[in-house]
């Protein structure tokens, strides 16, 4: 009785050793098209300390970002070292995480990158955060390094 406790045991503990998600690696740039515009937006594993999620909002000005209120489209948690790319309408949009936040205009028919990193001096400093814009050959580059950056569970390519 007890040895059959016991692998009942063994074989439920196994299983939920295999039940883990599968992470997804980078495998194409996502073609442009006609009617939207492509944003990628990468989170490189740079800092040690960056091990939590951050929270980026992505919020689309109706007109000009200078004459209307951006509306909350996508909200999503990244993580260090993951991507998410997202098709989007031509616009202004505000990313916005923390304690900062960035306006930019997609165009259609282009694929933009966005760098998310965290700089930070020491354990105890503060963080302070940047949205950089990437060229796509630095882009490419960190997509590429498979040990680098996991797919978003959300992302559209």
């Amino acid at each position: 009785m007890r040895r059959n406790v016991l692998i009942c045991g063994f074989v439920i503990v196994l299983n939920f050793g295999n039940c883990h998600s599968e992470v997804k690696k980078f495998v194409k740039l996502k073609d442009p098209n006609a009617h939207s515009a492509i944003l990628y937006i990468l989170r490189p594993s740079r800092l040690p300390l960056a091990l939590w999620k951050e929270k980026i909002s992505i919020r689309k000005y109706r007109k000009s970002f200078q004459e209307s209120d951006p509306i909350l489209l996508h909200e999503f948690s990244l993580a260090d070292g993951e991507y998410i790319c997202l098709e989007l309408e031509e616009g202004y949009y505000q990313l916005k995480a923390k304690d900062v936040e960035k306006i930019l205009y997609l165009e259609k028919n282009r694929v933009q990158f966005m760098d998310y990193f965290i700089f930070n001096e020491s354990f105890f400093a503060t963080a302070e955060r940047y949205f950089k814009d990437l060229n796509s050959k630095e882009a490419i580059l960190f997509l590429i390094d498979s040990h680098r950056l996991d797919r978003h569970s959300h992302s559209m390519d």
